[in-house]
């Protein structure tokens, strides 16, 4: 028994090191990415179509992400929620009549469409979410007229901005995730 004890006396200072090795120099460790960079990091479809959404279009990612519709999984469900006839106008504006807002790539591309056509049309800039939300489902005519005042959606724009200042923080602590990149080898996957 004492034989163990003093065996294990000589490998303290070796186990105390090696535990010290596992933490980079200085030893503190790294703090771990945002919840929004670890989405668009692990969401590879996210990541590349907000990065064609502003590349084509010029939408801020976080607008973005914030007129999606949550939650972003794999089914069968709508990730946006285009009002009247706002889908049928972008498919044939952009001629992509295959598009399904169910499909991640065109509900962020209709998105994208949508939000510089109302960016045009009601002269708004990029940070008034709040006004892009409410233009987006109401539309643009309705929006103009001042539709949403003093009904829920006004409130819930108010949620989607809050939501979109989130997004704004944890994104500047991961760029590179957002930049638009053509030459990046998981485009090539959508060809296949």
């Amino acid at each position: 028994m004492e034989s163990v004890v003093r065996q294990s006396l000589r490998l303290l200072p070796f186990t105390l090191l090696s535990g010290c090795s596992m933490l980079p120099f200085g030893g503190t460790a790294e703090p771990p990415p945002p919840p929004t960079c670890e989405l668009v990091a692990d969401h590879g479809g996210l990541r590349l179509a907000l990065q064609d959404a502003r590349a084509n279009w010029g939408l801020p990612p976080e607008l973005g992400l914030a007129l999606l519709e949550p939650p972003l999984g794999r089914d069968k469900r709508r990730h946006v929620l285009p009002y009247g006839n706002a889908w049928d106008e972008y498919r044939i504006a952009t001629g992509n009549w295959s598009a399904e807002t169910s499909d991640l790539d065109d509900a962020v591309d209709f998105l994208g469409w949508n939000a510089a056509r109302n960016r045009e049309l009601l002269k708004l800039d990029w940070s008034q979410t709040q006004a892009f939300y409410l233009a987006y489902r109401l539309g643009p005519g309705a929006y103009n007229q001042g539709v949403y005042r003093g009904i829920w959606l006004e409130k819930e724009a108010e949620r989607v901005a809050a939501q979109a200042e989130i997004y704004t923080r944890e994104l500047q602590q991961c760029p590179d995730l957002v930049q638009p990149n053509r030459w990046e080898w998981q485009r090539l996957w959508r060809w296949f």
